[in-house]
Formats: structure tokens, C-alpha cells, sequence
């Protein structure tokens, strides 16, 4: 039997109808699965008794010094993405003042590295949050890949409890999708550590181009504060070069070669203008001291890192 050209075009229309109803239902899927990551302002963030005062404001790496002139290039080359930008008020009191910036960096590390890097000297850390602080009118804090700033534009109790509020409800109500995290934190050893003192350099660490992605941090030790640092390498080839070049870059800028407490360092610790260096790799990790005044006491964190960064690498 011959077929029917009315019926089979009536066929086709009716199954591009349903091919078109299902590309639409999927876009709409798609829409209403990212419709909360694109909030249009920050009013879900904040306490009662505020609201905002402004609209938001989006900036991208191309117009980020028309906000923050003078510091984009930090942001920049630690891999930003975006800030987004509100101010926000007392409903009471007009004056009480203040803006709130979210900073997508793309990866947990690359908020924590301009959190820990801009972050002053003798700052109070904020409780219930890995990382967060206040500072004279401001907050700060890293949340995965968001580094996160609230400036107060007057001084105020209330704001400064409104600003924490802020801060912990970002802690609790941001998402931070699937970010990896920062292992490295997990690899520094947790006894006498000053608590907040962990930093990350992505680059030029102690002013050595070769030491990237560069973790200090301080610990006390028999009456002294000392700064430990470790760089996870490619491997234990990578690790064996930079260490032995940022050797040669100390001897190279003035430090000899200085005789060790503990034999097992030999040809590591350096004299760096009366202050106490080393330089060792173990696995995939160049480790060392930096600038510490006690070498004994340095000798001894270096062995805690050491076991450390064994354990890890062999888990790893």
C-alpha cells in the first residue's frame, strides 16, 4: 500500500512539535537549576533590621580597577573571575553604612591566597569560621572559592555585629559548588601553630620566582616564632630542582652553608645574615625554615614537617 503524503506530513509536524516541547522543557530545566546562583542582590545575606541601600554591581578583570584601582592587579593574577558589589543599611539608622564584596576567584586556594596575604598583623579571628577575621572597619574571610570583604563606612557596635552576622550567613548560605579545597593546610603540622598565621604565596615566595604555590606558616617553639613553609611539586624530581634552586638563590644573595645540630640535615641549613635558613626536599615537597633567630628550635620544626610530609606522601 502506497502511503498517505497528508498523514506523513501531519506525522512529521506533530513529532517536531513534541522535539521543540521537550528542547524547551530542558532549557527551562536549565534556567530554573541556575536561577539562585544569579541573585540579583545580596538582601538574602542580611540581618534583620537592614537592607540594601544600592543596586548590585558586577565587575569583570577588564573593569576591576574602576572599583578597587591600585589593587586589581593582586586579584588579577590570582585567578579572578568577578566581584560582586552592594551596599546595605540600618532600617532604623540610615548612617549605619556598610558594603559587602564577593570576589569569585575560581578555586578555594586562589581566595585563600589574596585573604591570607592581605591580611594584617594582630587581627581578630572571627569564631565559627575556618577563615575569617575583623579588622578596624572591615571583615574578611575566604569561603571555597569567594574571598569575601565588608567595610563599614562608621563606627557602630550594631554594624559590627550586623557585618559578623553577614560574614557567617555567607559561611552558611553560599554555595561554594564543588570546589577541591585546600589539601596542603592538612599537610602542616597542628601543634604550636599560631593559630592564623597560615599563608599562601601562588608566587615569588621570599622573593625566589621558583617557589610557587607556597605555604608558611608560623609556629612558637621554645620561646621563639618561626616560619615553616612547603611547596607540593609535580614530584620528587620537580621537588629535588627548586629545592637545590632556591639553594643556589640564598648563596647566590649572601648565606653559607652552616653546620647542622642535626646530622641527617647536613648541606640544607644556611646562615642568612645571622638568621637561620633551610632548604630540603622530601617527596613531592620542597620544605624548609625561613629566617628564623634560633637554629635549634629551627632544627626541630623542620623534623616535625618532615614527619609530616612523610606520612602524607605516603598516603598520597
Amino acid at each position: 500500500m502506497g502511503s498517505v503524503p497528508g498523514r506523513n506530513r501531519r506525522l512529521e509536524s506533530a513529532v517536531s512539535i513534541l522535539i521543540l516541547a521537550v528542547l524547551f522543557l530542558i532549557a527551562a530545566g536549565l534556567l530554573i537549576k541556575q536561577a539562585p546562583r544569579q541573585a540579583k542582590d545580596f538582601s538574602f545575606l542580611l540581618p534583620s533590621g537592614f537592607k540594601t541601600l544600592s543596586e548590585m554591581e558586577v565587575y569583570n578583570a577588564g573593569n576591576l580597577y574602576e572599583k578597587i584601582n591600585g589593587e586589581a592587579p593582586l586579584y588579577i593574577d590570582a585567578g579572578f573571575e568577578k566581584l560582586s558589589t552592594q551596599r546595605f543599611a540600618g532600617l532604623s539608622d540610615r548612617n549605619l553604612v556598610a558594603e559587602l564584596y564577593i570576589f569569585d576567584m575560581a578555586a578555594a586556594r586562589n581566595a585563600f591566597a589574596v585573604y591570607s596575604v592581605q591580611k594584617r598583623p594582630n587581627v581578630e579571628m572571627l569564631g565559627g569560621m575556618q577563615f575569617a577575621y575583623k579588622a578596624g572597619n572591615a571583615i574578611c574571610l575566604a569561603h571555597g572559592r569567594y574571598y569575601v570583604k565588608l567595610i563599614a563606612f562608621t563606627e557602630s557596635e550594631q554594624l559590627s555585629a550586623a557585618m559578623a552576622q553577614v560574614a557567617k550567613n555567607i559561611s552558611t548560605s553560599l554555595p561554594v559548588h564543588d570546589d577541591t579545597g585546600i589539601p596542603e593546610i592538612e599537610y602542616l603540622p597542628q601543634d604550636n601553630l599560631v593559630p592564623g598565621s597560615i599563608k599562601l604565596y601562588l608566587a615569588n615566595a621570599f622573593g625566589f620566582e621558583g617557589l610557587t604555590d607556597t605555604f608558611t606558616a608560623k609556629y612558637t617553639l621554645d620561646g621563639e616564632t618561626i616560619t615553616a613553609f612547603l611547596s607540593k611539586r609535580a614530584g620528587k624530581k620537580d621537588a629535588d630542582v627548586v629545592a637545590q634552586s632556591y639553594r643556589n638563590f640564598l648563596t647566590e644573595n649572601g648565606a653559607k652553608t652552616k653546620k647542622p645540630i642535626n646530622k641527617t640535615l647536613e648541606g640544607s641549613v644556611f646562615d642568612f645574615y645571622d638568621m637561620t635558613e633551610i632548604v630540603l626536599s622530601t617527596g613531592p615537597f620542597v620544605a624548609g625554615i625561613h629566617e628564623a633567630e634560633n637554629q635549634q628550635a629551627a632544627e626541630k620544626l623542620i623534623a616535625k614537617l618532615i614527619d609530616k610530609l612523610s606520612g602524607k606522601a605516603k598516603n598520597d
